[in-house]
């Protein structure tokens, strides 16, 4: 009730219905069925929106159809998007590594954005690529999120504060949730993330912060199982020395 129409900005990477078993946490066999576990969470996050606010919502191809009409009816048709991103990438795929060569390997994941009445994006900063090298330049919200980091390059990113890729089994590129959520907060926004995992919203955060000099806030909700609030969310909070209340 606090926060009702005080959020600027939710960026969620939520369970995909995948019924992989060996990612830390339970992505099957929803009690009521994934759409309404999804659609639950969906309305309340609705409610917490500011009249310029957007909810972000990363998802693979086996549920993107299914969210993305569950969306357009919480939001309206004029509201919602679909993207791609990009997931796989020879630049950024040096450690790759195929833990699961049985299930389908895809290119690109998906992007749904929703906004409200008043919603206006900011540019972002676009990584390309020339002659080797990684550069930027603003641009809109593309239809493609390509050169923003992959699911191995998020891994690296992983090992890197934790000493072992496998620390998380699925984070999301730090620069692509920078982008995400360059282009859907200010710089006093509050940002909310409720399906937290390793924490890459909250990272994130804390660096259009020291880039731009804001002050925005974030709350992240992550679940127990395996530990992970704990182990991982808190702990890369206090490995970047992000300044934060635990609440149990």
């Amino acid at each position: 009730k606090k926060f009702k129409g005080k959020i600027d900005s939710i960026l969620i990477d939520p369970p995909y219905n995948s019924h992989i078993d060996y990612i830390g946490y339970k992505d099957s066999d929803y009690e009521s069925g994934y759409l309404n576990f999804m659609k639950e969470r969906l309305e309340i996050a609705k409610e917490l929106l500011s009249n310029h606010g957007f909810l972000v919502i990363n998802i693979d191809e086996g549920e993107s159809n299914n969210l993305f009409k569950l969306c357009k009816s919480l939001f309206g048709d004029a509201f919602v998007s679909m993207h791609k991103w990009k997931k796989k990438h020879p630049y950024f795929d040096v450690n790759r590594v195929v833990l699961n060569p049985n299930k389908k390997q895809t290119d690109y994941e998906y992007i749904i954005i929703c906004k409200m009445s008043d919603s206006v994006f900011n540019l972002i900063k676009q990584p390309y690529l020339e002659n080797n090298l990684l550069k930027e330049k603003e641009s809109g919200i593309p239809e493609v999120f390509d050169c923003f980091g992959t699911t191995s390059s998020a891994k690296d990113e992983i090992n890197a504060l934790f000493g072992r890729r496998d620390y998380f089994s699925t984070p999301k590129p730090l620069k692509l949730m920078t982008e995400l959520l360059r282009a859907t907060s200010s710089k006093n926004s509050i940002v909310l993330d409720f399906f937290a995992g390793s924490g890459t919203v909250g990272h994130a955060v804390e660096i259009l912060n020291k880039e731009d000099g804001g002050s925005r806030k974030y709350i992240l909700i992550s679940n127990s199982e395996s530990n992970i609030c704990r182990n991982v969310t808190v702990k890369r909070m206090e490995l970047i020395n992000s300044k934060f209340t635990f609440l149990n």
